[in-house]
C-alpha cells in the first residue's frame, strides 16, 4: 500500500475493493470516486503528484467515519506533543532573554499546530495559536519590531476574544509604536477582562500619564 509522508509520520492511502468501478463527478471532471474514495481522474490515485493531487486527508476522515459509526477521529497527539515541545522550548529561550530565537521556536511550534486536520476542535486550534502568537509577540517588543508585534497581537484579540493577555501585548505594542491612547484603551481592556494582573494594572497606570 502506498503512502506519502508529512511531518507527522505517515498520511495513508487505502486499497479499494477489486473490480470497483469508477464514479467521474461531472462538476469535478479532474476528481473519481472508486470504492467510496476519492482519486484523481486521469491515473486513479488518491495522492499523485503528476496531477498535484492529495484526497488522502478527505479519504482519512471518510473511513475513519464509516469505521467510528459517523464518530470524528481523535485529535493526532504528535502534532499536540511537537507544539508543546517547540513552545517549552520557546519559553525556555524567552526566559533566557534569547528572544530571537525565541520567536523562531514560537514559529515553528505555529506552523506545527498548522497540520491539524480540519476535524480538531477548532477550540483547540484557537488556543494553541493564540498563545504562541501572543508569546512570539513579546519576543518581537524585546527585539525592538513594534510594528510585527502588533499585527500579531491584531490576530491573538480576534482568535482569543476576551483575553486580558491578548490586549496588554497588544497595548504593549502599540505604546513602542508612540500611538499612547490607543495603548491607555488597549491596557483598560486588559485590566477589565483581568482585574487581578499586576502587569496590566501597572502598564495602565503607566499610559494615564501620557494622554
Amino acid at each position: 500500500m502506498a503512502s506519502t509522508s508529512t511531518p507527522f509520520g505517515p498520511r495513508p492511502v487505502f486499497p479499494t475493493a477489486p473490480g470497483a468501478p469508477a464514479h467521474e463527478l461531472p462538476a469535478c471532471p479532474a476528481v473519481a470516486v472508486i470504492d467510496g474514495l476519492l482519486h484523481c481522474a486521469e491515473h486513479r490515485r488518491q495522492v499523485c503528484p503528476e496531477c498535484a493531487a492529495d484526497y488522502s486527508s478527505h479519504n482519512f476522515i471518510a473511513r475513519q467515519l464509516g469505521a467510528n459509526g459517523m464518530a470524528l477521529p481523535p485529535p493526532n497527539p504528535q502534532i499536540a506533543q511537537a507544539v508543546q515541545r517547540l513552545k517549552t522550548d520557546g519559553n525556555d529561550m524567552f526566559r533566557a532573554q534569547c528572544h530571537f530565537e525565541a520567536a523562531q521556536r514560537y514559529t515553528e511550534a505555529l506552523g506545527a499546530a498548522a497540520q491539524r486536520p480540519l476535524w480538531d476542535p477548532s477550540q483547540t486550534v484557537v488556543e494553541e495559536s493564540a498563545v504562541l502568537l501572543s508569546n512570539r509577540a513579546a519576543c518581537l517588543l524585546a527585539l525592538g519590531h513594534a510594528s510585527e508585534a502588533y499585527w500579531d497581537t491584531e490576530v491573538v484579540v480576534r482568535l482569543k476574544r476576551g483575553w486580558g493577555k491578548g490586549h496588554f501585548r497588544m497595548g504593549r505594542a502599540l505604546a513602542d509604536l508612540g500611538r499612547c491612547r490607543q495603548a491607555a484603551l488597549e491596557f483598560q481592556i486588559g485590566h477589565s477582562l483581568d482585574p487581578a494582573s499586576a502587569e496590566i494594572r501597572t502598564a495602565l497606570n503607566d499610559a494615564r500619564q501620557y494622554v
